[in-house]
């Protein structure tokens, strides 16, 4: 994944938007990498108007794996 995002065009960053009450899936972004950017209000389901606090987090895919 992270050798495709090195590509000319390729996306750079990945995105995770889990629930602010959701330990277990912040815990696992934490664990995998990502940088926690802060709460926003997340549209769940898509299309419905119906917003959860979420947190924003993402992954920078060029960088260095982490272990």
């Amino acid at each position: 994944m992270r050798e495709a995002a090195r590509r000319p065009g390729a996306p750079r960053t990945l995105h995770a938007f889990p629930s602010a009450r959701n330990a277990p899936s912040n815990a696992l972004c934490r664990r995998l990498g990502f940088t926690l950017s802060g709460p926003c209000d997340f549209e769940y389901p898509r299309g419905s108007g119906t917003l959860m606090r979420s947190n924003a987090w993402v992954l920078d895919l060029t960088g260095p794996a982490r272990r």
